[in-house]
Order: structure tokens, then sequence, then C-alpha cells
């Protein structure tokens, strides 16, 4: 459980920067359950934001989310997943100098079967079938300024994948894995529009006794979607590096990726995205975290690009065996040349967390 508090010099969250403090509330209650079969957790948790002057911006969530492991013999394993979310989310339309705030409600909900088979004691196979549905409400307008409407899509997903791993001397592994998934969105097209994604990737991860530890996988994405909206291939790249030096940890990941769920666009994003982070224990119940981002998105239907990238440094304290104190700050910086768009933020914050 976690309850900050915190000063930014951007709450609307875009280029018309109006300052305000908020609160945030985070917590989550989990409980393991064994039975004959294996293991099961269950976890409920929630998320309240509230701001004291621009109201507007409030969000909320709520979700359950259970896990159940099966050893069905020595050499096969299952695991199957469900989650339901609620979410409520504020918002702005912002014409000049005149902000009028949104609410929109949604449901997420999803499940996932993996299927684990050890084929000789060094090559394992892992099948893996996910399934996603989002479902948006009317969008509500402050003050009922206009009719509530549909403005967020509908999404439903499917994926499977195959993947094979093979373990090798000295904490080293190889693998492979193929992708494909199914992506409908609908409500806001005349038609529903079916994104159907290919991705072929080769892993390569390496870990020593020290905590070095070294993850590659590398490959090619093709995505398509009806009525021709989209049709390319990139490269897929997913790189971590963690590096111990002394009792300092530099950890470091670039990825590539299509985005259809966080994305600005109408369907899609090319995603490319750097960061670095460094943890460094100040003495024995005090560490320092610092970190910098930076991303390049490519909106595939809209046609656009955005560049974002920020720096981060965070200070806590063990002021408890359960207690910790966080002192943190965040700068983002959002541009978009081709529309005309920039903004910038700045998140100054005080924050509790416990464990009860």
């Amino acid at each position: 459980m976690s309850v900050s508090r915190h000063y930014t010099d951007n709450a609307l969250d875009d280029p018309l920067a109006v300052s305000d403090w908020y609160s945030l509330m985070r917590g989550s209650l989990s409980g393991d359950f064994d039975h004959d079969f294996g293991r099961t957790t269950l976890t409920l948790d929630g998320e309240l934001r509230r701001f004291d002057t621009f109201t507007i911006e409030n969000d909320g969530a709520i979700g359950l989310e259970g896990t159940t492991n099966m050893r069905l013999s020595g050499s096969a394993e299952i695991q199957a997943g469900a989650f339901l979310r609620g979410q409520r989310k504020g918002d702005a339309i912002v014409l000049d100098d005149l902000a009028i705030g949104t609410t929109t409600d949604k449901i997420l909900g999803g499940a996932s079967l993996i299927l684990g088979l050890r084929l000789t004691p060094e090559l394992v196979s892992t099948t893996a079938i996910t399934g996603f549905r989002e479902r948006a409400g009317d969008t509500r307008f402050e003050d009922d300024l206009a009719i509530p409407f549909q403005l967020e899509p509908d999404r439903d997903r499917i994926t499977v994948s195959q993947g094979l791993t093979r373990s090798l001397d000295g904490g080293r592994a190889i693998g492979l894995r193929g992708t494909v998934e199914r992506t409908v969105v609908s409500e806001v097209f005349d038609e529903p529009v079916a994104l159907d994604r290919l991705q072929l990737r080769g892993e390569v991860g390496w870990q020593r006794e020290d905590g070095l530890a070294l993850a590659l996988a590398a490959g090619a994405d093709w995505l398509r979607a009806s009525f021709d909206l989209v049709d390319i291939v990139r490269p897929s790249i997913e790189a971590t590096a963690i590096v111990p030096i002394g009792t300092v940890k530099l950890r470091g990941a670039i990825s590539t990726a299509f985005d259809t769920g966080d994305t600005d666009d109408l369907l899609v994003s090319w995603l490319r995205r750097g960061e670095i982070e460094l943890l460094v224990p100040l003495a024995e119940k005090l560490a320092f975290k610092t970190g910098i981002f930076g991303e390049l998105r490519d909106n595939l239907v809209l046609a656009y690009a955005e560049e974002r990238r920020g720096i981060y440094g965070e200070l806590g304290w063990q002021a408890g065996e359960r207690v910790t104190l966080l002192l943190r700050l965040d700068y983002h910086r959002h541009d978009a040349d081709e529309i005309g768009f920039a903004k910038s933020r700045l998140d100054a914050s005080f924050g509790l967390r416990t464990q009860l």
C-alpha cells in the first residue's frame, strides 16, 4: 500500500500548462492457496488519483487477478490466469485557454493458458494462448456540455505463441519463439478493423552468479490492417542488461514494438524506446535511483511522429521493517513537430509505502 503527495506544473498534461497538487493512493491484497494440483494466487488491487483544483483529471481503477500453477508430471506444467479490471479516466479537451473535462469508464478482462514441457533435460517447450477484451463506455462531458458518446475504441485480442528454449553451460540459454496475434478494433470506425501480426524472434540469455545478466530477443514483426490501412514489416528487438559495479547496479534496455494499446493513433504506433537506470545504495537503509529514457513513435494511420524523453530521480529510506519513505522528481518532454504539438511536465512527490 502506498500514499503519495504530488506537485505538477502541468495538471492537464497539455501545452496549456497549469499547476496543481494531487494525491495518489495505490494498494493491493494478495494471497496464495495451496491445493492438490499446485498453487493459486489471488490479487485485488486498486488506485485513486485526486487533484486539489482540476478535479476533471481524477482517475480510479480496481482489479482482480487470479493465477494457478499446476504440475501435471515431472516434465509438464500448466499456468492458467484471468483478470478483470474497471477504470475511470478523467481527462480534458483543451481549446485555446478553455479546458472541458471528460470522464470515460472502461472494463478490461482477459485470460491466459501456458503449457510448459521439458522435452529433454536441456530443452523446454512453452505454448501460450492469451485472450483480451476492452470495452469503453460513452465519454461524458463536464456540466453536460455535449451528449455523451463513445470516443475510445473497443478492442478484442487473441495471441498464440510457441517457444523453444535450450539451456547451455555457464548460465546461458538460447531460444526461438513465434507469435501470431489478431486485434479487432471497433466502435470508432464504420466497420470493425482487424490487425494481424506475425512475429519471429531468436532469443539469447546469459546470467552470472555475481548478478551480471544479459538478454536479447531479435527478429522481425509483420503487421497488416484490413482495408489496406497498414501493411509493414519492422525489426523486433528487446534487449536488457544488468551490470553490478560493486554495490551500484546499472540497468539498460532498448526495445522496438508495435503498440495497439497506449497510443494516440487510431490503430497502432511503431515504438522505439531506450532507457538507463542507476541504483546507488547510500547507506544501510538509504538508496538513490535515477534514470533517463527516450522514445520515438510513428503513428501509422494518422501519419505523424512523436518524440518523448524524460529523467527522474528517487531517494528511498527504509524507515521501518515494513515502511519506506520516498522522495521523487520526474521531468517529461513530449514533442510532435508535424502537428505543432509540444508540452513538458515536472512532477515532484513525497510518498509512503508500507506492507501490512
